[in-house]
């Protein structure tokens, strides 16, 4: 866990409260570690303003702020390496979270299904669009009309126009959108297959979904904008894709020698 507490500090500073900055002058000003009831003392606030501002910098608790300032006071690293080593640890960490989360089952449902349906909706809101974006791009153009519904009215409205010819992928990295838990429990309750792409598999939404795969946590780091958000997601898709590519090569070379025709 390398991350810049300046970055933490800077990308959440819109949301802080004058208690807030008394807090983060207090880091910036490299002072002494202490606990939180001699910080709460000392800055002149409360022990539940500390933890709120832990949470509004994108960490769970003090234990953890804690951790990366004492970590920068002790580095001796210039501030450029700092960065990038950083950066580098924080992608190793998403590949190992990753590899320790695969689950050949699952995208061998959810490549399944791909196949099973010429028609796919995508939903996501944000990054996950982005990346919505981009199946719509690669599944595309191997015969198979992708629509990207990129935000929750859409959704909603979308819901009782797709049948059971229609697949579903959900891709959300928190999944905490009650709005689309609704969508997604209204979609299965009509026999539509819908899957969830999400690091949250705690979230109320895979218990109304066809399957989850679950993807690696960003633990944080979207909020100093240093790692897309995109990662995770695309990450499983490049699995999905080539999965789907390995499984269904004779019909996609079809398809493409079809294509040759048009361009010709």
């Amino acid at each position: 866990m390398n991350k810049d507490i300046g970055l933490l500090f800077e990308y959440a500073q819109n949301k802080f409260t004058n208690t807030d900055i008394k807090i983060a002058d207090y880091f910036l000003a490299k002072r002494p570690v202490k606990t939180i009831e001699e910080l709460a003392i000392e800055i002149g606030v409360s022990t539940a303003s500390i933890t709120r501002f832990c949470r509004k910098v994108g960490l769970n608790n003090l234990k953890e702020l804690l951790f990366l300032y004492q970590e920068q006071l002790d580095s001796a690293n210039p501030p450029v390496k700092h960065e990038r080593d950083g950066l580098y640890q924080e992608y190793l960490e998403i590949v190992h979270q990753f590899d320790t989360l695969f689950d050949t089952s699952i995208i061998e449902k959810i490549t399944q299904a791909i196949s099973q349906h010429k028609i796919i909706h995508i939903f996501g809101t944000g990054f996950s669009a982005l990346a919505g974006a981009d199946f719509k791009f690669r599944f595309g153009r191997l015969g198979k009309f992708v629509e990207v519904v990129q935000d929750t009215n859409s959704m909603i409205m979308h819901q009782n126009i797709l049948t059971t010819d229609n697949l579903v992928i959900i891709l959300s990295l928190n999944a905490k959108d009650q709005n689309i838990v609704s969508v997604a429990k209204n979609l299965t309750d009509r026999g539509i297959t819908t899957f969830l792409i999400t690091s949250n598999v705690n979230s109320k939404l895979t218990q109304h979904v066809t399957a989850t795969m679950q993807i690696a946590s960003l633990n944080g780091e979207e909020h100093t904008g240093m790692i897309s958000g995109q990662l995770p997601i695309l990450m499983a898709l490049d699995h999905l894709y080539y999965h789907y590519v390995s499984q269904n090569r004779e019909t996609i070379k079809n398809w493409v020698s079809t294509e040759e025709l048009f361009s010709e």
